[in-house]
């Protein structure tokens, strides 16, 4: 005897990685193992559709990712970049974001971005770099 439940499929639609919103995000430099990291509120692509179009901005407007590909003359991985965290409260968002900027090895983003964060938490992060680099 069947039952309803094997000719009606409950459960939802993937949605691709680019159309999620509310993120932290990772953006990888392949040619030197440097990284940056990110929120938005946005679709993951609207935010990195503007890291892109921030390339052709004047040099004193740049954002570090986008000095680091023309001042190295690097490729940025923007196709496999990924989502590290999703959130969707603001303040939790830029604690997620924090946390992953400092467990980055190489990381890109200036350290102001995580001026706010307690460093008597990196222990318990696992922050690849100390916390003063």
């Amino acid at each position: 005897m069947n039952s309803i439940s094997t000719f009606i499929k409950t459960g939802k639609d993937k949605i691709k990685k680019e159309d999620h919103s509310n993120v932290v995000y990772k953006i990888n430099c392949p040619d030197c193992n440097h990284s940056y990291v990110g929120k938005t509120k946005r679709k993951l692509m609207t935010r990195l559709k503007e890291h892109i179009r921030d390339l052709n901005k004047p040099s004193n407007s740049l954002s570090v990712i986008s000095c680091h590909k023309l001042d190295s003359d690097h490729t940025i991985d923007w196709e496999n970049s990924r989502i590290s965290d999703s959130e969707h409260s603001y303040y939790k968002r830029i604690v997620s974001e924090m946390i992953h900027i400092k467990r980055q090895e190489n990381g890109l983003n200036k350290q102001s971005d995580t001026e706010r964060f307690p460093e008597i938490y990196l222990p318990l992060i696992g922050n690849s770099s100390s916390p003063h680099t």
